[in-house]
Formats: C-alpha cells, structure tokens, sequence
C-alpha cells in the first residue's frame, strides 16, 4: 500500500509541477513579443504623453491621429532621426528597441510632446 501512496504523491507533484511551469512560461513569451502601447493624437496632444518600458526590449507604440485640429497631422522622433505622416483616423506603428534613457515624439511643428521612459 505504502508504494500506491507514493506514487500517488510522485503523481501529483509531477502535475503541479508541470502546471507552473506553463504559467510561468507565458509571461516570458509576451514579454520577447514586446510591448505595444496604444496613443490617441488629438487637439491638446497625446494620451498618453508618457510611457515607461525596459531597455533593450521591443516597444510598439501605435498613434492614432483622432482630430483634424491641432498640428499632430505629423509625428517626429528626433533621436530616432524619424517622421511619420498621421493620416486622421489610421493606426501608424513605431517599432525600435530603447536604450536607457528618454526618447521624446513631438508633432512637426514641435508644440505637442512625448516621451517613453526608458528603465
């Protein structure tokens, strides 16, 4: 009976074992896919106007230019030497890989601002 038992045991710690495992794998495969971060583009600016993320990770960010009003027809990275057309209503994506630090957006005329906070 003894050896039932522990095979039992075996049995079920092999299973829990096994299901931490899973969970703790996926987390570690949404963070190799990068983030994404969603920023609305309207007549007062960006919102957000600030993200935070990890250096040397993939990072997404998708504008979506949502007024015809103001000056976010126009999207410049400076540090990334980068400018992007915002045509009203269609998602545009930036993908880079951040290194320590700030990496500012502005609009093309430089009055509305941005920046991913980079840890």
């Amino acid at each position: 009976m003894k050896p039932n038992v522990i095979l039992q045991s075996v049995l079920v710690l092999a299973a829990l074992s096994t299901g931490c495992t899973k969970s703790s794998s996926a987390p570690a495969s949404a963070t190799n896919a990068g983030r994404r971060f969603a920023i609305t583009v309207g007549e007062n600016g960006y919102q957000p106007s600030s993200v935070r993320v990890h250096a040397g990770q993939p990072v997404t960010l998708v504008f979506t230019r949502t007024s015809d009003q103001g000056c976010g027809a126009q999207l410049v990275f400076p540090s990334l030497n980068l400018r992007r057309d915002l045509p009203l209503n269609q998602p545009v994506e930036v993908t880079f890989t951040p290194a320590v630090g700030t990496v500012a957006f502005t609009c093309g005329m430089n009055m509305l601002r941005g920046v991913v906070v980079v840890m």
